[in-house]
């Protein structure tokens, strides 16, 4: 166990690696990272795209896939992810049974092109569930208005939940209280609620890039954090209304926030800004690989900001709550646009390698 992760983990906080290939699970990379104390997997199409376009190591296995009959490009990339996202789930096995059930997981995003379809995503994510049929998978959904009924369908159905894309405390708050009512439909004779997690994926950084480009210096490389802490105030909240309480009782999960952008942007800002300052209890970090490079081979000292002051940044700084919130609606846009254009991009890929 890596000393810093240890020290992040001692203040109740999980450090999962942003991060999946083929190779880094068959050279033990993985492997590696979880006995550092790396205790999830987030991917996306982006990653894969990445890995695909990178790796040679996924080469036998397509042209497997193609030789036993499989042309469609989007169902070859869905058996090559799959059997990456269960390996990796075998890996964290032993970390989500450690955790009982409350840690370990790997989450698979559904295709990004059904960002705004809810039946489409719905029936994507029962499939990619029931495909990797491990308990410790997490399908990730994304936190737009068309997602709520989706999170709370798979949820009802005892399906794990990352909802990603979130940037907006009031989609937050939208995709937390669709996850409460997925857990009061659960039928309690077929699914066992203590066993049904989701996180929040609350993207950081993108924000700051965004809003520095309008507000003075003094606040640059702030409001994210802010927004970030404030989101964790609508989390406390909602987790310990009366509504959610008497589903504790029966064992239900709070849905932890996960901060996921977590690298910096801006080379002016220190490269663990989004660690050191988003530390508190029952929350993930999802960091790519230079960010957990940068927290196992560097001394810190760690503390909530639960122990700080908190200082209302976007009153005090020159961004309007309209101008803010417009930011933040448009970055889910641009969010979508972005990973259907990696998927789209590692489709074309696979299209080449077609006899």
């Amino acid at each position: 166990m890596n000393k810093e992760i240890l020290k992040i983990n001692n203040l109740k906080q999980s450090i999962w690696i942003d991060s999946i290939s083929r190779g880094m699970i068959q050279t033990g990379k993985i492997e590696s990272m979880v006995k550092n104390g790396v205790s999830g997997i987030t991917s996306n199409p982006a990653i894969f795209q990445k890995a695909l376009t990178n790796e040679d190591t996924y080469d036998n296995d397509i042209n497997k896939i193609i030789s036993s009959g499989t042309k469609d490009p989007k169902e070859i990339f869905q058996k090559l992810s799959i059997k990456d996202i269960t390996d990796a789930c075998k890996i964290l096995y032993p970390v989500y049974e450690k955790k009982d059930s409350k840690d370990g997981f790997v989450s698979i995003e559904i295709d990004p092109k059904f960002a705004r379809d809810t039946e489409k995503s719905i029936k994507e994510g029962i499939y990619l569930y029931e495909s990797i049929n491990q308990p410790n998978v997490m399908i990730k959904v994304p936190g737009t208005i068309e997602g709520q009924p989706v999170i709370e369908e798979l949820i009802s159905m005892g399906i794990n939940v990352n909802v990603t894309l979130l940037f907006s405390r009031k989609m937050y708050c939208e995709s937390a209280v669709s996850y409460i009512k997925g857990l009061k439909k659960i039928n309690k004779n077929q699914v066992n609620i203590k066993n049904v997690n989701s996180v929040a994926s609350f993207f950081i950084s993108r924000i700051d890039t965004e809003v520095d480009k309008i507000i003075d210096n003094d606040h640059k490389g702030k409001i994210a954090i802010y927004n970030a802490i404030k989101a964790y105030e609508d989390y406390e909240k909602i987790f310990s209304d009366k509504d959610f309480k008497d589903l504790e009782k029966l064992g239900a999960n709070t849905q932890k926030l996960l901060w996921a952008s977590t690298s910096v942007k801006n080379p002016d800002y220190e490269k663990l800004l989004y660690v050191e300052n988003l530390l508190a209890p029952e929350t993930v970090n999802t960091v790519p690989e230079d960010v957990y490079n940068e927290i196992i081979n560097n001394v810190n000292d760690y503390k909530s900001f639960l122990d700080e002051e908190i200082v209302d940044l976007i009153s005090e700084s020159s961004i309007s709550e309209k101008d803010f919130e417009s930011i933040t609606d448009n970055l889910l846009s641009v969010g979508i646009r972005l990973f259907e254009e990696a998927f789209d991009s590692l489709i074309a890929e696979l299209e080449k390698k077609l006899p």
